[in-house]
């Protein structure tokens, strides 16, 4: 085993289910959390960092701090670009449908907003019953209060909406699709 799902076993109660199993719990709790935001998800943390760590703590059912940053410790708490940058691994440019899974992310960065707003995380999704190629991004729209709400879009109208959304390479703001690093600790299948 190595140092990082050693790590993870000790983290996570369940790091005998499959990959598949979380997934589907990533799902779920991703559509649960764009129909009503649960209570347990604290409302300064809501954000588009936030709908990740939420959703990947509750599909992993972490007790033990599951988020690493640029000094090596473990935390609940990471902002979007501590997320990206040591938590998960680049997979592609441009969102390669037949190698997404359910669970990761598309990210964003602005260098022209505010260091707080210049980050956004989407949460990919292969919902059950659609086309194979059918994806579902899910994101937190960043604002507070009343406003604040976790959207669904499907991953084609995103590609074709407005330029700076789209994930394509052509989009300076566009940095790719990542993949959570933590999954080497599970027997991997296919969705």
């Amino acid at each position: 085993m190595n140092l990082l799902a050693a790590l993870l076993a000790l983290a996570l109660p369940i790091a005998s289910d499959s990959a598949d199993l979380i997934r589907n719990r990533i799902l779920n709790e991703t559509l649960a959390q764009a129909e009503r935001a649960s209570a347990d998800w604290d409302p300064g943390q809501r954000d588009c960092a936030g709908l990740v760590r939420l959703v990947y703590r509750k599909s992993l059912g972490a007790r033990a701090p599951l988020w690493l940053g640029k000094d090596g410790a473990r935390s609940e708490f990471r902002v979007a670009d501590e997320l990206v940058a040591y938590n998960f691994t680049p997979i592609s440019k441009a969102p390669d449908r037949d190698r997404i899974r359910t669970g990761d992310v598309l990210a964003y960065f602005n260098p022209n907003k505010p260091p707080r707003d210049a980050w956004h995380l989407m949460i990919l999704l292969r919902p059950p019953g659609t086309a194979p190629d059918r994806l579902l991004a899910v994101y937190h729209n960043g604002a507070s209060g009343t406003e604040g709400a976790v959207r669904k879009v499907w991953l084609d109208d995103l590609a074709a909406g407005p330029p700076e959304w789209r994930p394509a390479p052509g989009n300076p703001i566009f940095v790719g699709t990542f993949r959570w690093n933590g999954w080497a600790a599970f027997q991997e299948g296919r969705n």
